[in-house]
């Protein structure tokens, strides 16, 4: 070997390196440019009632209401303190506004952060709904209209995905 071929893979070592590191960086670059997917058309569900929500979470509390025959408004726009806010749901019998929490990420939670101080400003009664809750989201609901709703949903037992009353065998 003589030097020219030394310093030909030398070359060739150092054109490598360069190439994978130039690589990586693009690569880690794209990834912290890229935004997180977000359909064009928000998804939907038809509750029982009519409404088309965003969320199977809000599908199951929209028919809880529905077969409770709890009168209730979905995305209400409010103002409170001159500041509008979309309520998921508001029951103008009971006037209460009903709140579910089932995003996360940062915006989401500072959005979250605002309307509940403005809920709080308003002195509006609010249920605020997690996901937690719904491991048993219709004893939660029942727990917390207690008495301002006829109890039928210990008659009647109903699918928690879409609604539909279960007969005997469940």
């Amino acid at each position: 070997m003589n030097g020219n071929d030394i310093y030909f893979l030398f070359g060739g070592l150092v054109f490598l390196v360069i190439f994978v590191f130039f690589y990586h960086l693009i690569k880690k670059l794209r990834n912290f440019f890229k935004k997180s997917y977000q359909p064009k058309t928000p998804s939907s569900f038809k509750c029982l009632d009519g409404h088309i929500v965003r969320s199977k979470g809000e599908l199951i509390i929209d028919n809880f209401l529905h077969n409770n025959n709890i009168h209730h408004h979905y995305e209400k726009i409010i103002k409170v303190r001159n500041k509008p806010i979309k309520c998921d749901w508001y029951l103008p019998k009971l006037d209460i506004y009903i709140e579910y929490w089932g995003y996360f990420g940062k915006e989401y939670m500072k959005r979250k952060e605002e309307k509940l101080k403005l809920y709080k400003q308003g002195k509006l009664t609010l249920l605020s709904i997690e996901n937690i809750m719904f491991k048993d989201i219709y004893s939660n609901l029942e727990k917390y209209f207690n008495g301002s709703i006829k109890n039928t949903t210990t008659e009647k037992k109903h699918c928690p995905y879409c609604g539909v009353e279960l007969d005997d065998r469940f």
